[in-house]
């Protein structure tokens, strides 16, 4: 049992031309696992760092990381900007083997997703439960406004952004980091994107800056390859939009 857990979790400010707000939104359908094992890791034996399955997924992790990965608003932020208090020290340094299996009726959705299920409402909602049911946790969630990036389009639009030719670019040994589906390379000061969505971007540059969140407003929903050049992340500060100028290879 873990008991009562404070959960500071930081949200973009309202950008003032968007309606309502992330708490006007519809809740989003109860999504439960069926069976959810949760035990302590014999020390010496195998561990899972996250393994995806048809039916459900496994994972040997301490409780912190689930409850960060069940609590981390989408998109996820750096783990480093979520604060929980008042969660004893062995909830961060034991771990536990966790086991989950979904629901015929919630297969399909689960499928559907894949590994990507890992950055979606239903395995939050999923976990948040399980961790109400079988850890007693209570969880009182408090908010913090925080500047934010998005990603617009530019005046020029997107007639210079050329959609991803497989294998036409290889990775490069030492120089490559993954980028969703996708990856980038790191060379001479500029990094060359390839296969990767806007999406996938906007979540490679919030890992980049750790403090900002930063959103894909493009409306984009294709893969692409493209250059990005080296900007210097930590010194921009206080801006609501970033309009990126992408050189296509």
């Amino acid at each position: 049992m873990i008991g009562t857990a404070l959960l500071s979790v930081p949200v973009p400010a309202q950008d003032s031309r968007e309606g309502g707000s992330a708490n006007g939104a519809q809740a989003a359908k109860q999504f439960e696992f069926e069976v959810f094992s949760i035990r302590p890791h014999k020390s010496g034996t195998e561990w899972v760092e996250r393994q995806y399955m048809p039916d459900g997924f496994r994972i040997t992790w301490p409780l912190v990381a689930v409850i960060n990965l069940a609590y981390t608003p989408l998109p996820r932020l750096p783990s480093s900007s979520l604060t929980i208090l008042h969660v004893p020290d062995w909830a961060g340094e034991d771990l536990y083997d966790i086991d989950a299996r979904v629901a015929q009726q919630d297969m399909a959705a689960w499928q559907k997703a894949g590994p990507d299920i890992y950055d979606s409402e239903p395995l939050r909602s999923a976990l948040q439960a399980a961790l109400k049911d079988r850890c007693k946790l209570v969880i009182h969630t408090t908010t913090v406004e925080l500047p934010y990036w998005n990603i617009v389009v530019g005046k020029h639009g997107t007639k210079l952004l050329k959609e991803t030719v497989p294998g036409a670019i290889k990775p490069v040994v030492g120089k490559t980091y993954a980028a969703g589906r996708g990856f980038y390379i790191q060379d001479n000061g500029k990094r060359q994107f390839v296969g990767v969505s806007i999406d996938d971007l906007a979540r490679v540059l919030m890992r980049l800056t750790k403090d900002y969140p930063v959103q894909d407003k493009s409306w984009l929903s294709g893969r692409y390859d493209f250059i990005l050049p080296g900007i210097a992340l930590s010194n921009i500060r206080r801006v609501r939009s970033v309009i990126l100028l992408i050189e296509c290879r």
